[in-house]
């Protein structure tokens, strides 16, 4: 399974460093991964890990959209960066996963739609990759047999 992360969080502090674990264990077991991050010391240190692509530092949730290679899941560790999970899931059929904040959704029609259209999602802090990886099959099985469908 190919995983995209974007994480577009300024500061590498407190879920920065929960978000290195998840990549670093999801290495571990083997997944290859694409990352996009708007953080330069956080796109250094994720640099150093195996099987773990790290794309150009980006700025916004419309420029992290662009230029996401094809993957198979994208996970979104910020809902407020979840508009280019929403513009993958429509415009290019890659379904996405979605960390939960503490605040929630929000409520605006943005928002909602974001947590509408998320395959899966994921609590804050989680890192322990077993776990995302069922939530990432998950949610790739569910997309593919809701396009086949449709």
């Amino acid at each position: 399974m190919y995983i995209g992360h974007v994480n577009l969080e300024k500061a590498f502090i407190g879920t920065g460093e929960h978000f290195v674990e998840l990549i670093k264990a999801l290495s571990q077991l083997g997944v290859q991964q694409y990352v996009l991050v708007r953080n330069v010391e956080l796109a250094k240190q994720l640099d150093r890990v195996d099987d773990v692509t790290v794309g150009p530092v980006v700025r916004s949730a419309v420029t992290a959209y662009c230029l996401m290679p094809t993957v198979d899941v994208v996970h979104i560790h910020n809902p407020s960066d979840g508009q280019s999970g929403l513009l993958l899931a429509l415009t290019r059929s890659i379904p996405f996963v979605l960390t939960h904040q503490d605040k929630g959704p929000g409520s605006g029609p943005l928002a909602k739609a974001i947590y509408q259209r998320a395959s899966g999602v994921v609590n804050r802090g989680d890192a322990d990759a077993a776990k995302h990886m069922r939530i990432y099959r998950r949610a790739l099985e569910s997309w593919r047999s809701a396009t086949a469908t449709s």
